[in-house]
């Protein structure tokens, strides 16, 4: 039912996207078609980034004497910054002299084209003029991301930098990582002592369900991920913690979201015997560090 929901809930080019990485003779075509990502209801908005780090930023600040990340000369690294560079443009308008990201689904032909550039980089670029000032001109913003900015087709685990990063950020891209320790350890390996970091994690089930977490705690771990695939590893925001705490990285991890009052379904023992109720029932956490 809830792949049922999720698929009724698609607009007609993410529904088409879905059929021709599976219909006979279409698939192994490319992972993104322009007006599929330009028309997405998730990767269409450029300018939500910037609403999402004033929001996190605002949770954060509620838990600990957090100073907002000042973009300006730093070297800024995403895990997984999607197939339009995720925080890159915002970064690099704001002042970073590199953004860096390993990507799996990046394609820099498609970056580049013309529709990208028209449906979606202009509009980012005039919402972050609104947003922070006429820093540069669209001209000079598309160079600046041509020079700047570095996607390595891989995964995380893999990817390769020179020196340390100064800002590290990733957005619900942590909880669908396998094995998520090598990522953590990459982690570890580029970032400095003062490198400040922040991650958002969605332990949800990523289904527009009535619950974010319908259907998760009905068996245990591995049956779930049996099941549906490696689309995510279930790692609750206690292992999260402990893994970056076990690399030395020092993170603080932030429930932002906890849904218990709405969730009416069974949690099979396995889930009980291992995790308390403010573990089962958080669906965002933020793990961030340092405070300035």
């Amino acid at each position: 039912m809830a792949k049922l929901e999720y698929l009724l809930s698609l607009t007609p080019r993410e529904s088409w996207r879905i059929l021709r990485h599976r219909l006979p003779g279409l698939r192994g075509g490319p992972s993104w078609q322009p007006n599929e990502l330009i028309y997405s209801s998730k990767h269409g908005r450029g300018i939500r980034f910037a609403e999402l780090l004033l929001r996190q930023e605002a949770v954060v600040a509620r838990a600990m004497a957090w100073e907002p990340l000042n973009f300006e000369g730093k070297r800024v690294v995403e895990v997984g910054c999607g197939p339009l560079g995720g925080y890159g443009p915002l970064a690099l308008f704001c002042g970073a002299v590199s953004f860096e990201s390993a990507e799996p689904e990046w394609d820099a032909a498609l970056f580049e084209s013309p529709e990208v550039a028209e449906k979606y980089l202009f509009i980012f670029y005039a919402d972050l003029v609104a947003l922070y000032g006429q820093r540069m001109d669209f001209d000079t913003f598309r160079r600046t991301l041509r020079e700047r900015m570095q996607i390595q087709h891989c995964g995380f685990e893999k990817f390769t930098m020179a020196g340390k990063a100064d800002i590290v950020l990733s957005q619900s891209c942590l909880e669908h990582v396998f094995p998520i320790e090598g990522t953590i350890d990459k982690l570890a390996e580029i970032q400095h002592a003062r490198t400040r970091f922040l991650h958002l994690v969605d332990f949800g089930n990523h289904y527009p369900t009535g619950n974010p977490l319908d259907g998760l705690y009905e068996q245990p771990r591995d049956d779930y991920i049996a099941r549906r695939g490696k689309a995510m590893n279930l790692l609750r925001a206690p292992d999260v913690d402990a893994l970056f705490k076990s690399r030395n990285i020092p993170a603080k991890t932030i429930p932002s979201r906890f849904v218990k009052e709405t969730y009416h379904g069974h949690i099979h023992p396995w889930w009980r015997e291992r995790y308390d109720e403010d573990a089962l029932f958080t669906q965002l956490a933020l793990v961030v560090g340092p405070a300035a």
